[in-house]
């Protein structure tokens, strides 16, 4: 079953008052590996709390190689990853979303009939304030929950917890 319906355009570009998203990709291979390795230590929490991406250690030829990875996924349509700017600042980045199918080893978890896709966002410290990645986080979900075409989305981290998150796999005690 594709991720997505055929009928389905994901934007290439969305745009508010606050926020500039485009598709992820190797054009921004400097400025995104900047903004990873400045906020490294919080963006592995962002994926779950036991991920180890990025790598202390991560080079930007690395880095490149995901953008590229990336963008390659969205025009397949398997997943859905987007430069975040700050247009006050003169369209600076500062960080990621990424839209994608909830992927489990588990053979029947519960999540994936209960979401038809899971989204991560993170926004560096160094380029905005607090208040500002809540309000930008705050857009982005009512537009991934509006404007795609899924009937249920998690932000796993953001608007549902890990331990509950983890717990709707329906494996407990196994």
């Amino acid at each position: 079953m594709a991720f997505i319906p055929d009928s389905f355009a994901p934007p290439r570009v969305h745009e508010t008052h606050r926020l500039y998203l485009q598709v992820l990709s190797g054009d921004y291979a400097v400025q995104d590996y900047e903004r990873v390795m400045e906020c490294a230590d919080g963006i592995r929490g962002v994926f779950g709390p036991d991920n180890g991406w990025p790598a202390k250690d991560m080079t930007l030829a690395e880095n490149l190689s995901d953008l590229i990875r990336h963008e390659h996924e969205f025009f397949a349509r398997e997943a859905f990853a987007y430069s975040i700017f700050e247009k006050s600042m003169a369209h600076r980045y500062v960080g990621c979303l990424y839209i994608k199918p909830i992927k489990s080893r588990l053979e029947n978890d519960r999540r994936k009939a209960l979401f038809q896709a899971q989204a991560f966002c993170w926004f560096s410290p160094a380029a905005i304030d607090h208040e500002f990645a809540n309000l930008a986080a705050d857009e982005i979900i009512q537009w991934v929950e509006t404007s795609w075409p899924f009937t249920a989305v998690a932000f796993p981290g953001r608007t549902i917890g890990w331990d509950e998150w983890n717990s709707l796999t329906g494996q407990e005690g196994r």
